[in-house]
């Protein structure tokens, strides 16, 4: 008899203020981490505690302003995106009961990932930085469509949340399943923006094998276990109602894709 799948999210609405604070805190603090990690060095004297030889200061922080050169600023900027969209789906959309201890393991689990990031970032094996001082990156369009790509994906993952939450909050649509807006395009369009962003965030840090690394372990754990739970939960919650969904909206993460 096969294991029973692990549901991540509880499903008991409830508001807990110390959860949230507690996430809204760690995910705050992340930001912090991720500029120290950059502009203060700390991840260059980790990457050479082990052994390993990170990017020289001036390809990171302009000798002339002080300031994070192009490239790792947009490193910066896409930990400031995860922990912003983060706390507004924290703060606006979820309705589910986060203890701290399940806030404190959620937020670190995104942390980590950040962390790989910005090291691979100034790793001079891994990183994608141009080998150059110029405060403008000749080039740089090479990398647009992976920021292009992370920027639909966070922006998907928010938009849709956003839209559900207000189809919830009309008396008129109680008991109602949600299947508009983005959500007409995959059922679960959410969790495929969050695996498009974090693939394309850790390709521009890491490069190939690290994105492909990372779309591969949100695909397949959202594709064996978080829509398979949630669909056992939604078909439970609406019934025929959540069974004419499936036949009208076909795809299950990625519009096209799956």
């Amino acid at each position: 008899m096969a294991p029973a799948l692990h549901d991540n999210v509880s499903r008991v609405k409830r508001i807990n203020r110390l959860g949230i604070t507690t996430f809204v805190g760690l995910r705050s603090a992340d930001v912090v981490l991720q500029y120290g990690l950059l502009h203060w060095g700390w991840g260059a004297k980790l990457i050479e505690s082990f052994g390993g030889h990170p990017l020289p200061r001036n390809q990171v922080v302009s000798t002339l302003t002080e300031q994070l050169l192009p490239y790792h600023s947009i490193v910066l900027l896409m930990a400031v995106g995860s922990s912003l969209k983060q706390i507004i789906t924290m703060l606006a959309v979820s309705e589910q009961d986060t203890p701290p201890s399940s806030a404190l393991v959620i937020a670190l689990f995104n942390t980590v990932f950040n962390f790989i990031n910005t090291v691979f970032s100034l790793w001079e094996y891994t990183s994608k930085a141009p080998a150059h001082t110029d405060p403008i990156i000749p080039g740089w369009s090479q990398s647009s469509l992976t920021v292009a790509l992370y920027m639909a994906g966070i922006l998907t993952e928010l938009v849709s949340e956003l839209q559900r939450t207000y189809f919830k909050k009309q008396l008129a649509n109680s008991g109602k399943p949600y299947a508009n807006g983005l959500f007409s395009l995959a059922r679960h369009i959410n969790y495929g923006g969050y695996t498009i962003w974090r693939a394309m965030y850790a390709l521009y840090c890491g490069g190939w094998p690290w994105g492909l690394t990372v779309f591969s372990f949100f695909f397949y754990d959202f594709a064996t276990r978080g829509v398979p739970v949630l669909d056992i939960y939604l078909t439970e919650r609406y019934g025929e109602q959540w069974k004419d969904i499936k036949l009208r909206v076909p795809y299950r993460l990625i519009p096209g894709v799956y």
